[in-house]
């Protein structure tokens, strides 16, 4: 009896996932054969705006890399991508005894985005934040830890890239195409 109900068991489950093994299609599957991914042309298609400052440029180039596969930021694409960038270092709760300096520090990238289509340039067809964190331990030599920082603000802004990348692919992916 047992064997029976296992096996009824094991067919039902069987079923349920024979019936909605179509649904599902890969995020970058090519839809014609040899024509690439419809996501990585229009990802490739968005031009990125210059941003503020030093890590507002890392971001930008993080972000354009990311997009285009290293092919450089699109001349007349047809969307354009501007970044507001903000950037923070706070220190973390570890204080040392002997010198009452922190001995961890977080560093934030905090980005603001709106996605235009290049026609219409006021109201934006997205928008979203995307943010990175990294840590960084503070030492006492005063180049070191300005290095330190540096370093963990291009982390930090590899992580918002990636993360505005997957946010925009979402958007692509569920947008209905133009006609």
């Amino acid at each position: 009896m047992p064997s029976r109900r296992r096996l009824l068991s094991l067919a039902c489950a069987w079923l349920l996932a024979a019936s909605t093994a179509g649904c599902f299609q890969p995020m970058y599957a090519e839809t014609t054969p040899g024509q690439g991914s419809a996501l990585a042309e229009n990802l490739s298609q968005v031009e990125v705006a210059f941003a503020g400052g030093r890590v507002g440029n890392e971001v930008r180039n993080d972000l354009i890399f990311e997009l285009t596969g290293g092919a450089g930021n699109p001349v007349g694409a047809p969307y354009r991508l501007i970044l507001k960038v903000r950037n923070s270092t706070t220190e973390a709760a570890v204080v040392s005894p002997l010198t009452g300096l922190p001995e961890v520090e977080l560093v934030t990238v905090d980005v603001d985005w709106q996605l235009f289509d290049v026609g219409d340039l006021k109201t934006p067809l997205k928008t979203g934040n995307a943010f990175g964190k990294a840590s960084l331990d503070s030492g006492y030599q005063r180049f070191a830890r300005a290095r330190a920082i540096r370093d963990a603000e291009n982390r930090s802004a590899r992580v918002a890239a990636e993360s505005i990348k997957s946010q925009l692919a979402s958007f692509f992916v569920t947008r209905a195409p133009k006609s």
